[in-house]
């Protein structure tokens, strides 16, 4: 786990408290929560299989952090909202298929600022955190459980 950088950033005139997202591998502690919404499991539970990695084991593993505002060779790292400071709020949608949770999440007031979905296969669960308001963006995990 690394120590993460705060920011403060202003979209369509709300001030809004995020950190930078590290772009692939490395996690920030304000993740941890971002995880437990989909996987339904306790924030300790996700550190433990983080830190698997540190033994060889593929438990949990983030295959990109990218900004989809910037041109491909340029990189910009992409910021989402810290979800314990802000106000926040979401509107869960039904899942279709194999999608196992579906949530827009609202902050300090912007509906539908983020998109958390998960998906479920035979061998892993994939997470996907897509950020819609401001500039688009998005984090990809896969979880083996």
């Amino acid at each position: 786990m690394r120590q993460s950088v705060k920011v403060k950033e202003t979209v369509d005139g709300v001030e809004i408290n995020s950190f930078k997202v590290p772009p692939h591998k490395f996690f920030v502690n304000e993740e941890i929560t971002y995880l437990t919404l989909p996987l339904n499991v306790d924030d300790k539970v996700i550190i433990n299989k983080i830190n698997e990695l540190k033994l060889g084991r593929k438990t949990i593993e983030k295959l990109y952090a990218i900004r989809l505002d910037t041109e491909p060779w340029q990189y910009s790292e992409l910021e989402l909202p810290d979800l314990l400071n802000n106000e926040v709020d979401g509107t869960s949608m039904e899942g279709k298929g194999n999608v196992v949770y579906s949530a827009y999440i609202h902050v300090n007031g912007i509906k539908n600022f983020l998109k958390i979905i998960a998906f479920k296969y035979v061998s892993y669960v994939e997470v996907d955190i897509v950020r819609l308001a401001g500039y688009k963006g998005i984090v990809r995990y896969l979880i083996h459980f």
